[in-house]
C-alpha cells in the first residue's frame, strides 16, 4: 500500500523531466546589450537593445581600419542562457546577410569588419530552436 501512495504522490507533480531534452530559455531582448571591443565589453546604456519594427536593434559607430570587431549579445551579468554569439570560433557577420547566433555558455565571439567608417545597425530577432537572427546594415 505504501508503494502505491508513493507512486501516486510522484505522479501528481504534472511534469515529466527527460534528461538531455530541455526547452531553450526565452531570450529577454529587453535586457540585452551589444557587448564587444567597441565598448570594452561593458553593458552600457547606448548599447542596450531598443525595440523596433520586427525586432530589436542598436546603432554603433565603427571605424574601418581593416580589423574585425569582436562582439556578443548578453545581459548585464553575462547570464549563460542570455548570452548569444557565434556557433563557431571565427564566425563572421557580413553586411546585409543574416547570421544566426547560438545562446549559451558554448557560444563564441562573432566578428564584423566594416568596409567603411560609419554607423551600423545591429538588428536582432528570435529565430527557430532558441537561436537569434542578426542582420547588420549600414545607416549612413
Amino acid at each position: 500500500m505504501s508503494a502505491l501512495v508513493f507512486l501516486s504522490a510522484c505522479s501528481s507533480r504534472g511534469t515529466v523531466s527527460i534528461p538531455g531534452i530541455t526547452e531553450p530559455p526565452a531570450i529577454q531582448f529587453e535586457n540585452l546589450y551589444l557587448r564587444g571591443v567597441f565598448n570594452w565589453w561593458e553593458a552600457n546604456d547606448p548599447y542596450k537593445l531598443t525595440r523596433g519594427k520586427g525586432g530589436w536593434f542598436v546603432d554603433v559607430e565603427l571605424i574601418a581600419d581593416g580589423q574585425p570587431y569582436d562582439f556578443r549579445l548578453s545581459d548585464a551579468y553575462w547570464t549563460p542562457d542570455q548570452t548569444c554569439g557565434a556557433e563557431y570560433k571565427g564566425q563572421m557577420a557580413l553586411l546585409a546577410t543574416a547570421a544566426y547566433l547560438d545562446c549559451g555558455a558554448e557560444s563564441e565571439n562573432l566578428q564584423f569588419t566594416p568596409q567603411s567608417t560609419g554607423t551600423y545597425r545591429f538588428a536582432f530577432s528570435p529565430a527557430d530552436a532558441g537561436e537569434v537572427r542578426l542582420l547588420v546594415t549600414r545607416l549612413d
